[in-house]
């Protein structure tokens, strides 16, 4: 087992692109991670662990014909090497049986890159005191993860690229006896006790305004602040149904009317795929760079889409580094000028939402929205919060969300880290403000 990854790669990507025959060309990703983890309940240790693991997946081309495949890898070099070789010998095998595809786009891309983001972590036999001390008294529930990530891609037209970063995250809920709770995380690079205290003495104010009678809303439009934490819910829909130039193309986007010009997004409102966040690779799996920054919406309109080489190749364009799918990555939207501190009396009366979860789209022509509230959502009288509310169905246009109904953002913006962790943690992160929006709508 191995802990240079680095070099576990370049030994892997040499035998698989020397195993092509005249004629071949392949493009390889790897994953790899060595992470240190802590799930915890009422405020103990359920379980924790280390995790060393690595995959690799390979594209193979040959004509027009094309073959995908994904490998677990042992992380031991001799023992992968020839496994890696075996399984490109049988891709060769049932290439001559797939049918051709008329707009295969065999990536030509040749730069390389190596980014490499250093972090403050933990020491891991302090994990437990670090995290959970700081929450001591509280129902505390979660995970814990830390260590690093890296991924890298190839291929055979000389792309070279290797990505690592070193990152953490807390990811918990701290619950009252009546049911409700406080959702909350806190994530990045560098670890800080501080920071972390400051985040905890928050969640426990939180649960002092849970402890107030709740307020149940009767179905309208109520003024809201919406915080990063529940935005980060909302950037999905950046990439599902979103701003890729196909899905734009071909009817599937919830902005054609955006791109048409016939709807648009506040002044305010703006995003950027920005990978100087360090959360996540700016190439894609094929060995593509895009750029460090693409600026996709500014002051309201569509600058730019986000296009693979797929795209590119059949509406003959150029493409900007994209996934097959399209997705927006590495998400930073801007920031405006309302003090954080300040959101309560921006609010005046209205709604304090902490939390979305359940989203999917009620009209994806329309940019429609559809949801509900949770946790620690708090309705607010002349700046001050009288109680939590009846968790709510809320349905909105983002046109009225980010658009017509957008009155500030937050000149604060938070990190909000990729907290998933099937197969392996995942990259990923958004830089996010709070919005205030004068008129989100609750149905019921």
């Amino acid at each position: 087992m191995t802990n240079d990854f680095k070099a576990h790669f370049d030994a892997i990507k040499a035998r698989a692109l020397g195993e092509l025959l005249p004629g071949e060309r392949a493009a390889i990703s790897y994953s790899a991670e060595r992470s240190a983890y802590m799930r915890f309940n009422n405020g103990k240790v359920r379980q924790s662990g280390t995790v060393l693991q690595a995959d690799l997946s390979i594209k193979l081309w040959k004509g027009a014909k094309s073959y995908s495949f994904q490998l677990g890898l042992s992380c031991d070099a001799d023992v992968d090497d020839e496994r890696v070789a075996d399984a490109i010998g049988s891709a060769r095998a049932l290439l001559p049986l797939l049918p051709d595809d008329p707009y295969q786009a065999v990536p030509e891309a040749a730069e390389s890159s190596d980014a490499r983001y250093g972090g403050k972590l933990l020491p891991e036999g302090e994990i437990p005191a670090r995290v959970l001390d700081p929450a001591a008294g509280l129902d505390f529930t979660g995970i814990y993860s830390q260590g690093l990530v890296c991924r890298a891609a190839a291929n055979s037209a000389g792309a070279d690229h290797w990505f690592q970063t070193e990152t953490f995250l807390v990811d918990y809920s701290a619950w009252l006896p009546n049911g409700r709770a406080v959702k909350s995380s806190y994530a990045g690079r560098d670890w800080s006790d501080g920071e972390y205290a400051a985040r905890i003495a928050s969640t426990r104010g939180s649960l002092e305004n849970l402890s107030k009678p709740e307020k149940v809303l009767t179905p309208g439009k109520y003024r809201a602040f919406i915080t990063a934490d529940a935005l980060n819910e909302v950037v999905t829909f950046f990439s599902w149904n979103g701003f890729g130039e196909r899905g734009l193309r071909q009817g599937e986007s919830a902005y054609i009317a955006m791109r048409e010009g016939r709807e648009s997004m506040s002044p305010l409102f703006g995003f950027s795929q920005d990978f100087s966040l360090g959360v996540q690779p700016a190439f894609n799996d094929d060995g593509e760079l895009a750029p460090d920054r693409l600026v996709v919406v500014e002051g309201g309109r569509i600058r730019n889409t986000i296009v693979c080489s797929r795209t590119a190749k059949q509406y003959g364009i150029p493409a900007n580094g994209a996934g097959d799918e399209e997705e927006a990555r590495s998400v930073a939207i801007d920031a405006g000028d309302l003090p954080e501190a300040d959101a309560l009396e921006a609010i005046g009366t209205g709604v304090y939402v902490s939390n979305f979860h359940y989203l999917n789209w009620s009209d994806v022509q329309a940019a429609r929205i559809t949801g509900m509230t949770r946790f620690s959502c708090l309705w607010v009288e002349d700046g001050e919060v009288v109680g939590p509310i009846k968790d709510m169905r809320w349905d909105e246009s983002l046109y009225n969300m980010l658009g017509a109904k957008l009155e500030a953002v937050t000149r604060e913006r938070h990190l909000i880290v990729e907290s998933m962790t099937y197969d392996h943690r995942q990259v990923g992160g958004s830089l996010l403000p709070g919005l205030l929006v004068d008129g989100l709508s609750f149905t019921l």
